[in-house]
């Protein structure tokens, strides 16, 4: 459900809530596409509802130790999360995830998408998607490719990819897409899917972008060719985040929130450092942001059966899984 053109203010019936602080957890570094998201928004929310928003970094586990702090907290309406499309994929393929993406949460917005890229460093030999598939067919398993976490967006754009290509590749999981960016950046890995944010590195010559896993070339990045145009058919990954309560929050503060941010993001639509960065900045209410997280985890599920991807543990000193193998 796309952004209407104008919005009321917070009803003043509503005054009794907030009354204190609320804090968003957010499952990643900052200095990553999730903080680019969770600055602006909370700020926007900070004025819309009359009260301080904290924004609180617990990254590791692909969002996990993020997820689980929410989930364990009161369901008051004070502590909510920032969810990216790992919290859909995290339980198909962690042991260690802990929660259930549809019974655990009570969605809250839908707030902006962002589509994935595959970037090189800036030495790097390969110099197109052709490169990289002809360098990991001849060499199996030794193509090493950077996520930003096991389980999450970046790490099953990887397993589509190797799934489309036909190849297969070694995936290395970070801490979160600083870690990974810089893994690229220094040629610790040959590449890294992350967010269109990082085309701003390209810009500085500090990577370089293969490919756009979107159906058309994006417009801040037009000379970057899409996965078709490489040779690579339905690969085609976004990345996604949305505000998340605990359970059982009562309906009304989730309407309060939803209202608010609503009116945050029809302002963040005129944002150009978001649009700069690849955001698309929408909105969906608690009721369509359900629907869409049903969606993911039928899409997400689909390729984790094909790729023959097994639960495991996740070390949260590394954000890899335990038991090594996952096949």
């Amino acid at each position: 459900m796309l952004l209407a053109a104008a919005f009321v203010t917070v009803h003043p019936a509503w005054a009794a809530y907030p009354e204190q602080p609320v804090t968003i957890i957010v499952p990643y570094l900052p200095g990553g596409p999730a903080d680019l998201v969770a600055r602006p928004l909370g700020a926007g929310l900070q004025k819309r509802l009359g009260t301080p928003v904290l924004l609180e970094y617990k990254p590791g586990a692909g969002g996990q130790i993020a997820l689980r702090y929410v989930q364990r907290a009161r369901n008051d309406g004070y502590t909510l999360v920032l969810a990216l499309a790992a919290y859909a994929i995290g339980p198909l393929v962690s042991q260690s995830a802990g929660y259930d993406p549809i019974k655990d949460f009570q969605p809250v917005s839908l707030v902006a998408k962002q589509p994935l890229v595959l970037y090189v460093g800036p030495n790097s030999r390969l110099h197109s998607v052709a490169d990289l598939i002809e360098r990991a067919k001849s060499n199996p398993d030794r193509v090493t490719v950077a996520s930003s976490g096991y389980g999450n967006t970046s790490h099953l754009a990887i397993e589509m990819f190797s799934q489309a290509a036909g190849i297969r590749v070694l995936h290395v999981p970070y801490h979160g897409g600083v870690q990974s960016v810089a893994a690229a950046m220094s040629g610790d890995v040959d590449a890294v899917f992350a967010g269109a944010d990082s085309l701003r590195y390209v810009n500085s010559g500090k990577l370089r972008a293969l490919a756009v896993a979107t159906d058309a070339r994006l417009a801040i990045a037009p000379e970057t060719p899409t996965f078709v145009e490489a040779g690579v058919r339905n690969m085609f990954v976004t990345g996604w985040y949305g505000v998340l309560a605990p359970k059982g929050t009562p309906r009304d503060r989730i309407e309060t929130l939803d209202l608010a941010i609503r009116q945050v993001l029809s302002e963040l639509t005129l944002n150009e450092m978001l649009a700069g960065y690849g955001f698309k900045v929408l909105h969906a209410g608690p009721a369509d942001f359900q629907a869409f997280i049903e969606q993911e985890l039928a899409r997400w599920k689909g390729l984790i059966l094909d790729r023959h991807i097994v639960p495991d543990q996740i070390d949260i000193r590394t954000d890899r899984p335990t038991g090594g193998a996952r096949r």
